[in-house]
């Protein structure tokens, strides 16, 4: 677990003492000092102030206070909104990771943290603070046998589906960030390392970078990449829905940040969403372990056979390997963009069910052996810690 966003709803758990670090600075007002237009507004925050301290060496979350209406619209409310990387809470780097045991030492950070800005609030309160979103992170230190510029490139031609995007970015020294968007769900792949050391304006993440950097350094990681992989669910809604199953509630009980300390519960969203794209079929046909084209070609009419000796059949294993070779060496996306392009796509369902069973007869390859590396030490899900580091993981 990385960054979280919550929501205190009630004014009465906290308690500000220096308005004057807000921009603007904080004023108040009661419901009658309200326009008419305001009344009626549909924003989500009538006001927005933002926590501006002077610049200070200790961990700072952001810190907004909103002001907006109470659900029955006839009265203000304010909101404080809190978004904190937990792992630079505690370590000032992302590098190492939290575990469910460390719940307490977070909330005792953060109510230290805000403290020492004049925001008063209990761990209590901390504890039950809604949650809004929440990045599920895994870092994974890979060998010299397997590359992370050979990850991205395999993880470059996977597809999701029409109402997802894939960014991959690339810098001067070759670097690498794969993101997938998908409107309340994102998943992003790049090396930790690299990340760490590239200018501050080119950071994926640009927060206090010099502590960051200084313990790449002191650990002897510059030389070495970590595969970073974030999860962003970004709406408290997604949340739930996704949340919720694995902590066996019904969509409509409200996440509370304690819930995300369960044990069990990151290592299940990373690995489920990993799933969730490398599962496709599609997908499954981008990313098989590479094997000379007769080998493949073999494999397909072999499975196909099994269903029946007919030129339907045959048919179909022919085309499953067409499919199978086109996908692998260009991309489940731009395979279909081509089709598409060139032939009807009035009914996509046609293609989807040629790349399905092209999968099937595929059954029995496995993943090649980087996807197979970061899957099962997905599944291992061990934590990166100063003792796991300096036994070298």
């Amino acid at each position: 677990m990385d960054t979280v966003i919550v929501k205190i709803y009630s004014p009465r758990t906290f308690k500000i003492s220096n308005f004057s670090l807000f921009l603007p600075e904080i004023t108040r007002r009661t419901y009658a000092e309200l326009s008419s237009t305001e009344r009626t507004s549909k924003h989500p925050y009538l006001k927005r102030f933002v926590l501006r301290p002077k610049y200070q060496r200790e961990y700072l979350p952001r810190v907004e206070l909103l002001e907006t209406l109470t659900k029955e619209r006839n009265n203000i409310q304010h909101i404080l909104k809190i978004e904190l990387s937990i792992p630079k809470l505690l370590y000032w780097n992302s590098v190492q990771e939290i575990s469910e045991s460390d719940m307490q030492r977070v909330f005792l950070a953060l109510k230290s943290a805000l403290q020492s800005v004049g925001i008063t609030i209990e761990t209590d309160v901390i504890a039950k603070a809604q949650v809004v979103a929440v990045h599920a992170c895994k870092n994974i230190l890979l060998p010299k046998t397997v590359r992370m510029r050979e990850i991205i490139n395999e993880l470059a031609k996977i597809d999701i589906s029409k109402v997802f995007d894939v960014s991959d970015k690339q810098d001067k020294k070759g670097a690498r960030v794969l993101n997938i968007y998908a409107g309340t769900t994102d998943w992003s792949f790049y090396d930790k390392v690299a990340d760490s050391l590239r200018p501050k304006n080119k950071r994926s993440d640009k927060d206090r970078i010099d502590y960051e950097r200084q313990f790449i350094i002191s650990h002897n990681l510059e030389d070495k990449e970590i595969f970073r992989y974030e999860y962003r669910i970004k709406k408290n809604q997604t949340a739930r829905k996704y949340i919720n199953p694995l902590l066996n509630r019904e969509y409509d009980t409200q996440l509370i940040f304690k819930d995300l300390f369960t044990p069990n519960l990151m290592k299940s969203l990373v690995v489920n969403s990993w799933h969730t794209i490398i599962d496709r079929p599609e997908n499954q046909l981008s990313l098989f372990a590479t094997a000379d084209k007769l080998t493949l070609f073999l494999h397909i009419l072999s499975e196909a056979r099994k269903r029946g000796e007919k030129a339907h059949t045959l048919n179909n294993a022919l085309i499953s390997y067409g499919l199978a070779t086109a996908i692998k060496e260009h991309g489940a996306k731009e395979v279909r963009g081509v089709i598409f392009d060139m032939w009807d796509d009035n009914h996509p369902e046609r293609l989807t069910k040629k790349i399905e069973l092209a999968s099937e007869l595929m059954q029995g390859l496995s993943y090649s052996n980087n996807i197979a590396f970061i899957s099962n030490a997905l599944e291992r899900f061990e934590i990166i810690n100063l003792t796991s580091l300096e036994k070298g993981i």
